[in-house]
């Protein structure tokens, strides 16, 4: 095995290691030690990748926010039609979204104010973000293919921002309310919203 596919499952175990100590004490209390003794290796191979727990942190955001949109794409992608796609996206969206939010919960643990407005206003602002390009490229796609009328730029940027806003509002609803049974009707009728509106 070549030392750089071995250097990067170092990297790759010391980010699961520390997100799997992050869902336990929480982001606040795991310190550089704390990896180091978990992954087994001595601090100074650690620090080899990471100068400090902010930048393991940061890298450990990335991922995640890696997986979940591959996982989104991917659902996407399994769907032929436009209406198909969007409609993948705001259920791979809460699917996601609900299997991480003991992980976020975690990651809040301790936190105050400030310190939660740069590191979840942060990942959330970074999630947004790779989600609007993952529709902005479906929208892209589908015009230049014929697929759907074509629509103004600034058009696809609010119909995104709607889309992700309104799924988010959902997801939060019927967490509180601790039952998803609408989830399939609810995003049906969000979706053709979305497709009467540019037909």
């Amino acid at each position: 095995m070549s030392s750089h596919t071995e250097q990067d499952q170092l990297s790759q175990q010391i980010l699961e290691t520390a997100s799997g100590l992050y869902l336990k004490y929480g982001l606040k209390k795991v310190t550089m030690d704390d990896i180091s003794k978990a992954v087994g290796k001595s601090r100074t191979s650690i620090y080899y990748y990471y100068k400090n727990r902010e930048e393991v942190f940061q890298a450990v955001l990335e991922n995640l926010i890696r997986e979940v949109i591959s996982e989104i794409d991917s659902n996407m992608k399994k769907k032929k039609t436009f209406e198909g796609k969007i409609q993948q996206f705001c259920l791979s969206k809460v699917k996601t979204s609900e299997e991480r939010s003991s992980f976020f919960r975690a990651i809040e643990a301790g936190m105050d104010n400030e310190e939660k407005s740069k590191h979840i206003t942060d990942a959330h602002n970074r999630m947004m973000e790779a989600e609007r390009n993952l529709l902005l490229n479906l929208f892209s796609t589908s015009i230049n293919t014929g697929v759907i009328p074509k629509v103004a730029i600034e058009e696809q940027e609010t119909i995104i921002f709607i889309l992700q806003s309104s799924i988010r509002g959902i997801r939060r609803e019927m967490s509180l309310k601790n039952s998803f049974k609408s989830l399939n009707n609810t995003v049906s009728t969000l979706t053709s919203m979305v497709i009467r509106y540019i037909g």
